[in-house]
């Protein structure tokens, strides 16, 4: 069992509190602002450094506070971890990995699958959410590949900064070929890694839709776009774009504008489901990720969902419940007292109820 125990002090609006999580699924419910999210955001801090509502962990410190400690322990196999996190309004952040007494890196540590309100605009809100969501992905699967994306990051803010201050052209030369070569590796890299999201998620989902309720996603399909014209090498594109990106001061083409596109039947997806069939369908690429993350590398994952039954109406939400359930890992969900999703679980599974 990944988690057992969250312990809270002074982070957001807990002064001190302690969770206990059990195997299969936790539900966490309470009020609006009674600090669900937060639950899942202090999880996030442990286990990755990061928040999903700031960039300054600094403000999580509960109000007149001057800094924060959270920690956790649980399972990996079957050796104890123990995560602790530290903050402070005059220091930053720091964060302790125990595994069996011996300090562990991150890529060691669970995978954190969190599906947050943004993760809700995958399909049809701006590319950087998808970009994000793959990258994580990928870089968990693929740690290699994430060597050579800083790399191309660092080379790439190399030439914008050299577009922006309008730098001679032998400088930015130099720089277009750097970002061409390592640009080039990256993106053949992205697209043997999209070759399998696709295949994994594609079964995935007509698995479901030929015996389940999800019929209004047959025909799903993925398209991939590698960030520059699809009929011409990357560093063609770039010389042809080096006047558009001296006007703008940055690079407009390159494997940091990947993306991808969900289609149904040849029409996208974003344009032609509801907004509960999206989520539904947001739901299900999430899911089929376990499959993915079984073959490719083997790992213990948590499954984090906030605000599950939004959007969703009673079928919609026992339906992809059942699915959820299917998986043979950690849930956490979050809900509002007395929403539908409650009775739903009731009456499918045993389940842990957390009141806040």
């Amino acid at each position: 069992m990944p988690l057992e125990r969250l312990y809270l002090k002074d982070f957001r609006l807990f002064q001190e509190k302690t969770f206990t999580f059990t195997e299969g699924t936790n539900l966490i419910l309470g009020i609006n602002g009674s600090g669900k999210t937060s639950i899942l955001e202090s999880l996030n801090i442990l286990l990755s450094g990061k928040s999903f509502r700031t960039k300054d962990t600094k403000e999580c410190i509960k109000s007149e506070k001057d800094s924060y400690a959270i920690s956790a322990n649980g399972l990996i196999g079957e050796g104890k971890v123990s995560l602790k996190a530290f903050n402070s309004l005059e220091g930053r952040l720091t964060t302790n990995r125990i595994l069996d007494g011996k300090k562990i890196r991150q890529d060691d540590l669970f995978y954190l699958q969190a599906i947050l309100s943004r993760d809700l605009k995958m399909i049809d809100g701006e590319p950087d959410i998808r970009r994000d969501y793959f990258n994580d992905l990928m870089f968990h699967v693929k740690p290699d590949v994430k060597k050579i994306s800083n790399k191309y990051t660092k080379a790439l803010k190399q030439r914008n900064r050299a577009l922006k201050n309008k730098r001679d052209n032998s400088e930015i030369d130099i720089w277009t070929k750097e970002v061409s070569s390592i640009g080039l590796d990256l993106s053949l890299l992205q697209y043997d890694f999209f070759k399998h999201f696709k295949n994994y998620s594609k079964k995935y989902i007509e698995d479901i839709t030929s015996v389940d309720s999800f019929n209004f996603l047959e025909g799903l399909d993925v398209s991939f776009s590698k960030g520059w014209e699809r009929s011409k090498k990357l560093d063609e594109s770039l010389d042809d774009c080096i006047e558009r990106d001296k006007a703008l001061g940055y690079t407009s083409k390159g494997p940091h504008r990947m993306d991808f596109t969900f289609n149904i039947n040849k029409k996208r997806a974003g344009s032609n489901l509801s907004r509960g069939q999206l989520k539904i369908l947001i739901l299900l690429i999430f899911l089929s990720n376990y499959s993915l993350l079984k073959n490719l590398k083997d790992t213990e994952t948590i499954l984090m969902i906030d605000d599950l039954s939004s959007e969703l109406d009673a079928h919609n939400l026992t339906s992809i419940l059942e699915e959820i359930l299917k998986i043979n890992h950690q849930v956490i969900l979050t809900g509002i007292e007395g929403d539908e999703m409650l009775s739903c679980l009731k009456k499918l599974t045993n389940f842990t109820q957390i009141n806040i």
